[in-house]
């Protein structure tokens, strides 16, 4: 109860948001950065840390793009957590992502032959899923068009640059798997 009434003073206008929503017993840390409000989305009993920032970019470079992101029920976000979004960005229930995450479905145009810069062309937008229960190690990037099955281990570092399923640990840049857990043996095994 603490935690919420702190956020709610901390964040009067993303904690009415969020309670309209139906959101209960949740936590945001101070010095939230969050543009596009109405496409934010916060599971109950979920926690970000302080220091996060949210950018939905509804327009940009002469494009236009329907973007979100839900969080899903009891998620804890560490701090400096980074999500930009042009397409859907979801984060299932149950996940822990560490510190100094980014997540972003979108990326600038890399046609040279559209603009004299490529800050000036229209954004590539793919959305990003992270299933449930995934860990997501510190200093991770993923990259847009990624879906990470449920229960998946991103070690810390890595650049996740396509898909992986359920139940893999995937680490490196960029990121490959390195264990699939076998349900039978109850243990992460190598490939």
């Amino acid at each position: 109860m603490i935690k919420q009434a702190l956020t709610i003073a901390t964040h009067p206008i993303v904690s009415i948001h969020l309670m309209k929503e139906g959101t209960k017993n949740f936590y945001i840390g101070p010095r939230m950065n969050i543009k596009g409000i109405r496409s934010f989305h916060l599971g109950s009993n979920s926690t970000i840390g302080k220091d996060s920032r949210f950018l939905c970019v509804f327009g940009y470079g002469g494009g236009y793009y329907e973007p979100s992101v839900k969080i899903g029920n009891n998620v804890y976000i560490a701090y400096h957590f980074t999500a930009m979004a042009a397409a859907p960005i979801v984060i299932g229930d149950h996940s822990l992502i560490a510190s100094g995450v980014v997540i972003t479905s979108e990326n600038h145009g890399t046609n040279p032959e559209i603009a004299e810069s490529y800050a000036d062309t229209p954004l590539e937008a793919k959305p990003v899923e992270i299933g449930k229960g995934c860990w997501i190690g510190e200093n991770v990037i993923i990259t847009p068009g990624v879906t990470l099955g449920e229960r998946c281990i991103v070690a810390a570092g890595a650049v996740v640059t396509k898909s992986f399923p359920a139940y893999s640990m995937v680490g490196g840049v960029p990121a490959k798997l390195i264990k699939v857990y076998n349900h039978e043996t109850h243990r992460w095994e190598r490939l």
